[in-house]
């Protein structure tokens, strides 16, 4: 078994990095257990065969961790990932979005121009509150976790982003929301 990491930094640099050692492998996985502090880390350092990247966490936009492994005994309990990466040329399902479902696009924008088309599917919370602090507090998340396109767990970095675009116009926005048309 083994895992390849692919690292996006906010230069818009991605490296990929490969492991297959166990004993390697199980020491990145135990790693995510920690995984709500990774962006505020002082550093992520990744030591290769041939030399050692030194990272600044604050400054990575994404990671991706590719693997066949089941990653759940790694990861917190409590995670969301009803978030879907979009590969080039993916055909989109319908957008729906009503009282008890969200099945929306959406696009996360990044300092550098790193972007990550996406697909959301969820319930809807039916409490009011709660929807509106989903959309206020994106930014205010220590990581938000997205399925790749190929088996394994995406962790996104919300301190860097710039901006999410929703591909529906949400019905109750929060208060406060600017209302606008779109100009082309």
């Amino acid at each position: 078994m083994s895992i390849t990491l692919t690292i996006v930094t906010t230069a818009n640099r991605s490296r990929r990095f490969k492991q297959s050692d166990p004993a390697r492998i199980t020491e990145i996985l135990e790693s995510l257990k920690r995984c709500a502090q990774l962006f505020s880390n002082r550093s992520l350092i990744v030591v290769s065969d041939t030399s050692t990247a030194i990272y600044s966490p604050s400054a990575i936009t994404r990671i991706e961790i590719e693997t066949g492994i089941d990653l759940t005994p790694y990861l917190p309990p409590a995670r969301n990932t009803n978030i879907r990466a979009l590969a080039l040329g993916d055909p989109l399902p319908p957008t729906i979005l009503n009282e008890q479902v969200v099945s929306v696009s959406a696009d996360f924008f990044f300092a550098g121009g790193d972007t990550l088309s996406t697909w959301i599917e969820n319930e809807r919370p039916t409490d009011a509150l709660e929807r509106t602090m989903r959309i206020t507090r994106l930014f205010e998340q220590p990581v938000i976790f997205y399925q790749p396109t190929a088996p394994g767990i995406g962790l996104i970095n919300p301190a860097v982003m710039t901006s999410c675009t929703l591909g529906a116009a949400l019905p109750d926005a929060p208060t406060g929301s600017w209302h606008l048309s779109d100009t082309l």
